[in-house]
This record gives C-alpha cells, structure tokens and sequence, in this order.
C-alpha cells in the first residue's frame, strides 16, 4: 500500500512538471527580398545597380530576452545561436513555463562581452562558441566574429567580397514586437522574417571589398542587422474582413514527416478553394470546399522544409492566408 501510495505521488507530481512546460522556439524565414534565400544564389543589390551573391553567411544570436504577459522579462542569460541559414532555422529557447502570452524578443548579433573573449576550446564540441568550421574565433583579444559574409558581386559576378564584423563596441541590440504562435499545447514559436539582401545596404561591392574589424563596413554590416534586416513574420492573416468564417493550421510549424491539417469554418452560399504554395509561388495543392462548420483537410507530407503559403479563396477573391512553417 505504502508503495502504490508513492507511486501515485511520484505520477501526480511528473505529471504536474510536464503539463507546465512550455517550450518557446524561435523561427528565422530567410529571405533574399521576396526569394528564398540559397547560398550561391544571386539577387540584386539594394542599391539595384548589379547583381550580388552570398558564398558564406553566417552571424551569432544572444542576449536575448522575451518580453511577456504585461511587461514581465525573461533573460537567457548565456545563450548564444550560430546561424547559418541555408534552410529555415528555428530554434529552442528553452521551457519557459510562466510566458504565456509573448509581446517582444529582444537580441543582439553577437557574441556577448562577458563571452566574447573566453577560450573557445573550453566549450562542449555542440556549443555554438566551440571551434567552427569555417573559423567563427577571432583572437583572444577581439574575440569572435559576430558576422561573417563572403561572395561574388558585380555585373559579371566576378569581384570577391569580404565582410568579417568583430569587437565589443558593436554588440548592438534591438527589440522587435511580435507575438508567438501556439504550435502545439506545449510550444510556443516567435517567427521572425529576415532579409538577408539587406545585409549588404549601403555597402559597395561592384569593385570587390574586404574588410575585416571593427570600424567603418564591418560596422555598417551589423547595423543593418539591428535595424533593417529583421521584422515579425505574422503566422495568420485575415486579408478580407467580408470573409465571415474561419481558416487556420491546426499545428505550425510541423515536421517534413507529417501531414499539416487545415481547419475551417464556411458560410453558406459562396464557392471556396484553398491553395498551397511554396514561397517562390509554385502550386502545389488546389482543393474545391463544401461550406459548412469545424471541417478539416489534411494535406499531403511536404518533405522539403521551408515556409509555404495556404490561401483562401471566396468566389475567387483572396480572403485568408496561413503561413505554414515546415521543419526537418
């Protein structure tokens, strides 16, 4: 009796800590202006005078914090993300059991001073601040590059430039409003969109560059990345107030080995069809739908990961979208 006794106790008591987790991710779409971003990918400069493309692109993320319920502040203190964004990046944040509802994520590209010039060889082989392949380690006394980018630019493509950002003084940080999208009972994703042709605003390339340390280009580069390059990428949106049901994911993101499932509600008396797409507008399902009350349509396994659009159509205007996130 004295054990069944524990054994409810113990089960009451994990039961209790796994319904109080609360996972938040973050999510970067990256984008080259209105193109997925690819490395070797060529898109036109921000100045829209020659072409450009990117052969390494890769920065630190920390110091950041979530703004939650009403002004309250969650630090994760020592943290550090490495993107490399050849796909869509999302990453954990960690359990955070009391953000309920997410108002700002506040961040640096970077790596933090009271990390910045710690002995990379200290760290576990997984840690973001370990030894990297490309070298992310400047030197005991910089201490990391916060970003590095690499590429061709050019009419012809053929100069070769260089960006190699580093030191403390240009650990900027910048606050983005947002909100985070419930991907399941226990996980929450702030989803961010981030321009990466934007890296390279106000930056001449044409005649080739390179530029490594703290002043003058290296400097431009990270202050793109605080004021210009990232903005909220809204999960849902009702882009026509006639539209009187309706329209949304059941779970977003998902995996690339599950099927998303889109749930809706229709009035009576009009037609309506969803369509998917890729980002780069590719059609990739077009359904007829009955009107009617809390239906669903599960869509097809989407094995490649990336950010897909589903849209609503109502007697052939646009009503609704759903930014539909796959994961590997």
């Amino acid at each position: 009796m004295k054990k069944l006794l524990h054994f409810i106790l113990f089960s009451l008591i994990f039961n209790v800590s796994v319904s109080a987790q609360n996972e938040i991710r973050l999510h970067i779409s990256p984008r080259l202006a209105s193109a997925v971003f690819a490395v070797d990918s060529a898109f036109m400069h921000p100045g829209g005078a020659y072409p450009v493309k990117y052969t390494r692109f890769e920065y630190y993320v920390s110091g950041i914090i979530i703004t939650h319920d009403g002004g309250q502040v969650t630090p994760l203190t020592g943290l550090h993300l490495l993107v490399r964004p050849v796909q869509d990046s999302v990453y954990s944040l960690g359990q955070m059991p009391d953000v309920n509802k997410v108002e700002a994520i506040t961040f640096s590209v970077g790596v933090a001073p009271e990390y910045n010039h710690l002995d990379p060889t200290t760290w576990s082989p997984d840690n973001p601040l370990a030894p990297q392949n490309p070298e992310m380690h400047w030197g005991w006394v910089s201490g990391y590059r916060f970003a590095a980018i690499e590429g061709e630019a050019g009419p012809n493509l053929d100069q070769h430039f260089e960006i190699h950002s580093i030191g403390d003084a240009n650990y900027f940080t910048q606050t983005i409003a947002t909100v985070a999208a419930q991907a399941d009972p226990d996980t929450k994703v702030i989803h961010l969109n981030a321009d990466y042709s934007l890296a390279v605003k106000e930056i001449g390339l044409s005649l080739g560059l390179v530029k490594h340390g703290t002043t003058g280009t290296a400097v431009t580069l990270l202050a793109n990345f605080r004021d210009v390059i990232f903005t909220a990428l809204v999960a849902s949106n009702v882009v026509d107030p006639v539209f009187e049901g309706s329209f949304g994911l059941l779970a977003n993101p998902v995996s690339s080995f599950e099927s998303p499932e889109l749930r809706f509600s229709l009035p009576a008396g009009h037609n309506f069809s969803v369509k998917l797409t890729d980002i780069a507008g590719k059609e990739i399902v077009n359904h007829q739908l009955e009107s009617g009350e809390n239906q669903s349509l599960t869509l097809d396994i989407l094995p490649v990961a990336g950010l897909y659009l589903a849209s609503l159509y109502q007697d052939n205007r646009l009503v609704a979208t759903e930014k539909l996130v796959v994961i590997r």
